[in-house]
């Protein structure tokens, strides 16, 4: 579960970061063709979801941990890097992440509406995912 958060981060990242891209607006609009068939846009729609989730699950995250979680995650910074901006033991930085992943995936499973026995099988699910 760690790595599909890790994965929802990155997207949301380069989603944005796609956004920020200049565009040519020398480009006539009348030639423009679409460049998504109707499943692209099932697919986007998606993505939208899947960011706004993450987006909910980072924000019920401490500060604390959301912020080392982002830095390493949103912008790949090392451990070190991360232990010298917050001035923090590179081991109380690694510890920080690894209970933001567990807990950001918590999160994730619980706006998502999965119910988790102890063991970590899924009991029941709802909703579109």
């Amino acid at each position: 579960m760690i790595s599909i958060s890790r994965n929802l981060c990155i997207d949301h990242y380069r989603s944005v970061r796609k956004e920020r891209e200049t565009i040519d607006r020398d480009v006539d609009a009348g030639e423009l063709m679409p460049a998504a068939s109707e499943a692209g846009a099932v697919a986007a729609l998606e993505q939208r979801d899947r960011v706004e989730l993450l987006k909910q699950a980072l924000s019920a995250l401490p500060d604390t941990l959301r912020t080392a979680v982002l830095m390493r995650d949103i912008q790949e910074l090392s451990y070190q890097e991360i232990a010298d901006r917050l001035r923090l033991p590179e081991g109380t930085v690694k510890s920080r992440i690894n209970r933001g992943r567990t807990e950001l995936a918590r999160q994730i499973r619980k706006l998502r509406g999965d119910e988790y026995s102890p063991s970590g099988a899924v009991t029941k699910r709802t909703g579109a995912y």
